[in-house]
């Protein structure tokens, strides 16, 4: 009798002891966040990129109720970044919105990398995409990508485009238009996307891929004509603008996107709370409405989805550079 006191004594202890330790994880999980986030990107102020940062950290920050600060740390194609939040402590209070380059073209271009996309990030969700257009100088004779592609094979010599660097969208995406179609252009990279632009408007290269919002910028004025947008359908910003499918292209697409990442080992009541944030801040109406003004497609993704985006485009990329011969000292 005495023994069975005892151990209904103990099954009562042992209950209070797991709702004390429920009660203590409820109550962690309901006070996270308890101070200011950092959200890091790898892009200089200005930019693309920082303009939906800084939009996203604003709400994110009346989703979380505390606030999240912007923290830039450019170079070495988003590696210096990636590297920062890698290295930083998987407590859910540093974030941050890297990119298509950053996670799936460095590891498969890059021969030395600190980080392991597998293993050193926790991935939060999808939030963008980036859509690039193809354009020309106007002088150019071709004003189709069926057109480019037939005059490029008659004149081999004759015809070069601008990137913003080894690896860089613009670069993947031409070598991955030239992979398809057969189309013969020379790459001529630069460093950064301004300078590369600025000699597509001088003439003195001929074509190079943009980002929309700003080719519809360099459209109004007629310093470029526009060639074929890479997305499957038509721009707002430029719907007089063909697809590389209407062009015969089938199937062509290349629009980088951005998406919410947090060091690997993230406690999960910061990792659901971060997600519930982001897909409320996603399923905004003016969320949408201020990334297609920037020129932007929102891609809400959660994530399971991310993760898998993430391995197609590790796959597509590592085939484009053995495929192209990409190396970073081209």
């Amino acid at each position: 009798m005495r023994r069975r006191k005892l151990l209904r004594s103990m099954a009562v202890l042992c209950t209070f002891a797991s709702f004390g330790s429920f009660a203590l994880a409820q109550a962690a999980a309901s006070a996270y966040p308890e101070r200011p986030l950092r959200l890091v990107i790898g892009q200089a102020p200005g930019g693309a990129v920082d303009t939906v940062a800084r939009m996203l950290a604003e709400r994110l920050a009346s989703a979380l109720q505390q606030p999240v600060v912007v923290e830039n740390k450019p170079g070495a194609g988003g590696m210096l970044a990636a590297e920062a939040i890698a290295r930083s402590a998987p407590d859910g209070y540093t974030l941050g919105l890297l990119d298509v380059g950053a996670l799936t073209v460095n590891p498969v271009l890059q021969k030395k990398i600190s980080y392991d996309v597998a293993r050193d990030f926790s991935y939060i969700g999808t939030v963008a995409r980036i859509p690039l257009v193809l354009v020309a100088h106007p002088s150019l004779q071709p004003s189709s990508a069926a057109e480019l592609t037939r005059y490029s094979r008659a004149h081999p010599a004759e015809l070069s485009y601008a990137s913003a660097g080894v690896g860089s969208p613009p670069h993947l995406a031409f070598e991955s238009y030239k992979q398809q179609s057969g189309a013969l252009v020379t790459h001529l990279p630069y460093r950064g996307g301004a300078p590369a632009l600025a000699d597509v408007v001088a003439g003195h290269v001929q074509l190079t891929f943009i980002d929309t919002n700003l080719g519809s910028q360099y459209l109004k004025n007629g310093r470029v004509k526009a060639i074929a947008v890479a997305t499957r359908e038509r721009s707002a910003l430029m719907p007089e603008v063909p697809t590389f499918d209407e062009a015969g292209l089938k199937n062509f697409e290349f629009a980088p996107w951005v998406g919410l990442i947090a060091p690997a080992g993230l406690p999960p009541a910061a990792s659901a709370r971060l997600a519930a944030a982001l897909a409320t801040v996603m399923a905004n109406a003016d969320t949408g409405k201020r990334l297609r003004d920037i020129g932007f497609v929102p891609f809400g993704g959660n994530a399971t989805e991310f993760a898998a985006l993430m391995q197609r485009d590790l796959e597509a990329h590592r085939l484009l550079v053995r495929q192209r011969n990409i190396k970073l000292e081209d």
